[in-house]
Formats: C-alpha cells, structure tokens, sequence
C-alpha cells in the first residue's frame, strides 16, 4: 500500500455531515499522557456573526496531529476582511484550501456566495470540517451541496477537481488563511490557485499571510510575480499581510 492511502479519503465511501459527528473526538494522541479529550467548541464572534466550531484547544498543542485542528490568526484575519467586504464572495463560487475547521468558508457561505467548496489535504481533518458544516450550516443547504468539503492535495488532478465542483469554467475566487508556513510550498500552492480559477477578470486569489517557517512578504511578492499575478494587500512590514491577486492581464484602471 502506498505510504499516503491511509489518509486519501474514498469519495464513494467519504462520510457526510451527520448531527452527531461533533461528539466524536478527532486527532488527537491516544497515547497522550493528558488523557482529558482535548477537543472543545469553539464560538467565533465575526462582525455580526456567531459560528461555533469544534476543533482542539490551543492550550494542547502536543495533541496537534494535523494544523487543520485549531484556529490560526490569519484564518480570522482573512474572515474580519469578508465581513468588512462582501461584495467580494456575493453570489460567487468559492473554493478555500487549507480550510482546516472550516471558518472562512462558513464565513463566506453567510455572507452570501452562491457556492462554497472547503478543501483539505488531511483526512481527519475533513471529517472534523463536515461536523462543523452541520452545526453552523442548515440541512437543506447541506442537501444541495451549496457548501461541501472535499479532499484537495495541492498539485495533484487541480484540473479534474475543478471540472467537477466548479461552475462555468473554474472558481472566482480562492482562498487561504495562514496557509504559506513553508518556503518549498509556495510554488505549489499558487499553481493549485490558478488551476482552480476561472479565466474570468473578476477571478480572485485571497491569501491571508502570518510569518511562519521562514515565509516571508518578499518570498510570496516573487512566487506571485514568477505566476504573471499583480496584487493589492493590507498590513505593513514583512511578517503579515493579507494579498488579493490577479492575473496580470486584467488591469483595472
């Protein structure tokens, strides 16, 4: 078996949201001398939004067995920026990578897009996601597949999954929240990007950055020079930024 199958989920087989997925306790180390279940809800305040979210505490990092388990600053950061903008996801399709609890896709989903598709690489995470989707999303909502979470490996079969859960030629907008934390994944993450966006001019990379493992403004500003992408962004100094990119060819004036 391959070293990775363990954890590539079976879209045939793959669970879906259920109202009693969120008692179950997902990630952490069994073998943890804390034997207290570290998992706990978390309720979000965003603008005028409440969303509970169930994921593991920040006071037991040593039980993180996947960063898709917690809430990270940047992931807030990018949600305080679609409450204070949203037009920006009104009636769009979105895809968001490295969803993990899944709170800028639920943020986005109550701000108005028409379709949200929440991805992952982890397949515990996902299962964590969906619990998620079902405490904060209604069942019709969830029947319709207006909002889903779906395994995503960066680089791998982009194309196949944009075909398949994107409407009208690719996503309008694709985003991130605290996702760039390694140097060597940078290249990979704005190619998944850009082969999930539509070609349209209103197509849209969203990326909240925090500084982490040696990322830096400057290490993202090249990345996205080398793909033809302008930007604008927020924050200043070089450890914290949140970019909107396009493709160079499309200048508004």
């Amino acid at each position: 078996m391959d070293e990775d199958e363990r954890w590539i989920e079976d879209e045939d087989k793959e669970e879906e949201c259920g109202e009693d997925e969120h008692d179950e306790s997902f990630g952490f180390d069994l073998f943890s001398s804390d034997k207290k279940d570290p998992t706990d809800e978390f309720k979000v305040n965003i603008g005028e939004l409440t969303l509970n979210l169930h994921g593991i505490q920040a006071r037991y990092p040593h039980l993180l067995q996947s960063t898709g388990m917690t809430l990270w600053q940047g992931s807030q950061r990018l949600c305080k920026h679609l409450c204070e903008n949203p037009d920006t996801i009104l009636d769009k399709n979105v895809v968001e990578l490295g969803a993990g609890l899944g709170l800028c896709g639920l943020v986005a989903h109550k701000h108005g897009a028409r379709r949200v598709v929440m991805t992952d690489g982890d397949s515990d995470t996902l299962k964590n996601m969906r619990s998620n989707i079902a405490l904060n999303v209604e069942s019709e909502v969830i029947e319709s597949k207006s909002v889903v979470s779906k395994q995503l490996l960066w680089g791998k079969n982009v194309k196949a999954f944009q075909l398949k859960w994107a409407a009208e030629g690719g996503f309008d907008i694709c985003m991130g929240g605290d996702i760039a934390y390694a140097q060597e994944s940078l290249q990979i993450l704005f190619e998944t990007a850009l082969g999930l966006l539509s070609s349209k001019d209103c197509a849209r990379f969203l990326l909240s950055f925090v500084f982490r493992g040696g990322v830096t403004t400057q290490s993202i500003e090249e990345c996205a020079r080398e793909h033809s992408l302008i930007w604008t962004r927020t924050g200043e100094g070089s450890k914290e930024a949140l970019y909107i990119f396009q493709r160079s060819s499309y200048i508004e004036f």
